[in-house]
């Protein structure tokens, strides 16, 4: 087994998740602006949100799926994933699911036409639930992982 074989998407999803706790604003932003721009082409803010939130639930699902598929895909030639490619899914999962979780706590009439001027300050709850089920999904492609490489490399017997 080499030392690739052997990394783990949990560690760095758990660094990831460090960091992770401090970015929720960030990423709100980026929902934010992505609202902002749809709102600055024509489309009313209330359906803006409907479509994002279309956007990023489909993503959360299909995200993962396209992640094991690539993970599978580069083991079978020999390579596995890097520290790096596992960070970028994270972030792109992060968001999508902070973003996914708002949707049946908040509704597109608060965000846009809100109370007390905290638009989007909604968003840093939903990215600290992200955490939890970021890691989870890690923990599911180490699992993955483990047996793809155990059907790639047979155990001899003795």
């Amino acid at each position: 087994m080499t030392n690739k074989s052997k990394f783990s998407y949990t560690k760095t999803t758990l660094k990831f998740s460090i960091a992770g706790f401090f970015i929720p604003g960030f990423t709100a932003i980026i929902l934010l602006g992505l609202q902002i721009g749809l709102t600055s082409i024509g489309l009313e803010c209330t359906k803006a949100w409907k479509l994002i939130w279309t956007f990023t639930t489909i993503g959360t699902i299909v995200t993962p799926i396209l992640f094991i598929r690539l993970m599978n895909k580069k083991m079978a030639t020999g390579f596995h994933l890097t520290s790096k490619e596992t960070t970028f899914f994270n972030l792109i999962e992060y968001t999508f699911i902070q973003c996914t979780l708002a949707f049946p706590i908040f509704t597109g009439q608060t965000l846009c036409y809100g109370h007390g001027g905290q638009n989007g300050l909604e968003f840093a709850f939903t990215g600290w639930a992200a955490i939890p089920v970021l890691i989870l999904l890690s923990v599911t492609f180490d699992y993955l992982k483990r047996k793809k490489m155990e059907e790639l490399i047979p155990q001899t017997r003795d």
